[in-house]
């Protein structure tokens, strides 16, 4: 485990996070061929930050999980849904120029 203490942001703007991703998707830098199927994972992304600032990384996985399984016919298999809400933390805390080593983790892949 890292000795960096685990923080977020003091603002999150989640319409920016979309506007972000959107774009991204119309660049062709994401697989699926609908950004319909990222914009729940932004949202969760960004709202367990917000919602949860003091979670731990295990905590923020079980979420995670939690989350992934009441999906209905996720569109994004559980390793991409994964990888992509990481992506998301990264690019929150890179643009509000946080220590990038504060950002949360998901646990270990299936």
């Amino acid at each position: 485990m890292s000795s960096v203490p685990r923080s977020i942001p003091a603002v999150i703007n989640v319409e920016a996070e979309i506007t972000y991703w959107r774009e991204q998707h119309a660049d062709r830098k994401l697989e699926s061929a609908s950004f319909g199927h990222y914009s729940p994972w932004i949202k969760f992304a960004c709202d367990s930050l917000i919602s949860q600032p003091r979670a731990t990384d295990s905590e923020r996985d079980e979420a995670f999980r939690t989350h992934y399984d009441f999906q209905i016919m996720p569109r994004l298999s559980r390793d991409e849904a994964r990888d992509f809400v990481e992506r998301v933390w990264e690019h929150v805390y890179q643009t509000s120029q946080h220590d990038q080593r504060a950002r949360p983790r998901l646990g270990v892949r299936a």
